[in-house]
């Protein structure tokens, strides 16, 4: 039986940054590949990563030293769908599941393989999350979509959930197919930073609109942190920046907010509610102040 792939981009990150999510991967009981696609990295790094059983794919401009940087003046965050893509279409052997995710503020709950096979329905070949707001409501996503696609299809789409470009899945040849229509959507548009706008177009249209699975937090799937109201009330974001100097702000994010909130316990785990289900991935951990340290603890390799 085939296994999964986890695999996940970096640009500039070394092992201290990249060991929580490795760390958390091997914690969660997740029995398939790990694999990098690295470019502004060490050969130190690369060396640790190969200790720790992860498959790293370097890109870019390889020094003497064997240090990689990065050899366009691309935006890593679109390039990394390019390099996942071609590495998957290299391979001769195709995997069950693919599940790409961040790496820095990524970390994994639970094993997602046993996810993937419990609630992937029939007739769904992807899941991705949903952040909990509408672009409209979501000042930089709402920004940024307008800037990616111009004023006519920013409203055209403004009503749309925002769903997460960096917790996807699925099963290898359709995850393999949507890394690349993200990359090429994503080149020559009038601004470098366009994956997420580029991934919530595509999934909003036909075939991709019924073949992915949109989750929420009821699902436990994977919790998009960043939009929580624990984020908001740090100053996460520019909702959260505007809260802290208007508690309107705040009570509207409140009524605009389309989920249920998550729950934390001490330990650092993150709930779909109180008695609830663990999340299988927890991202943008780091916009929660006081879980943050938790999970670094939790996750470190001491």
């Amino acid at each position: 039986m085939a296994r999964d792939l986890i695999i996940g981009g970096a640009a500039g990150y070394d092992w201290d940054k990249l060991k929580y999510w490795v760390n958390s991967i091997k914690k969660s009981g997740f029995r398939g590949d790990i694999m990098v696609v690295a470019t502004n990295i060490t050969a130190e790094t690369i060396a640790k990563l190969s200790e720790e059983k992860v498959l790293v794919t370097a890109y870019g401009q390889r020094d003497e030293n064997g240090n990689f940087t990065q050899h366009s003046n691309g935006a890593p965050h679109v390039e990394r769908f390019f390099y996942m893509w071609n590495i998957l279409n290299e391979m001769k052997e195709n995997y069950a599941h693919v599940i790409t995710t961040d790496t820095r503020d990524v970390v994994f709950q639970s094993n997602p393989s046993t996810w993937l096979n419990t609630w992937m329905t029939v007739g769904k070949t992807l899941v991705c999350s949903s952040e909990g707001l509408l672009y409209k409501d979501e000042p930089w996503g709402n920004q940024n979509l307008h800037d990616a696609f111009g004023p006519y299809f920013h409203n055209v789409f403004k009503e749309n959930m925002i769903y997460n470009v960096g917790t996807i899945a699925g099963q290898f040849e359709y995850v393999k197919d949507l890394l690349l229509m993200i990359f090429q959507m994503s080149i020559n548009r009038p601004i470098p930073i366009v994956d997420q706008a580029v991934f919530n177009f595509l999934v909003s249209q036909q075939p991709y609109s019924n073949k992915i699975l949109k989750t929420t937090n009821r699902d436990a799937w994977a919790i998009q942190l960043g939009t929580t109201v624990e984020a908001i009330k740090a100053g996460g974001g520019d909702i959260g920046q505007a809260a802290l100097k208007d508690a309107s702000v705040l009570e509207k994010y409140k009524s605009d907010y389309k989920d249920t909130q998550p729950f934390i316990d001490g330990d650092g785990t993150v709930y779909t509610k109180e008695g609830g289900t663990p999340f299988c991935i927890v991202h943008q951990y780091d916009r929660v102040p006081s879980l943050k340290n938790k999970i670094l603890e939790k996750f470190d390799d001491k």
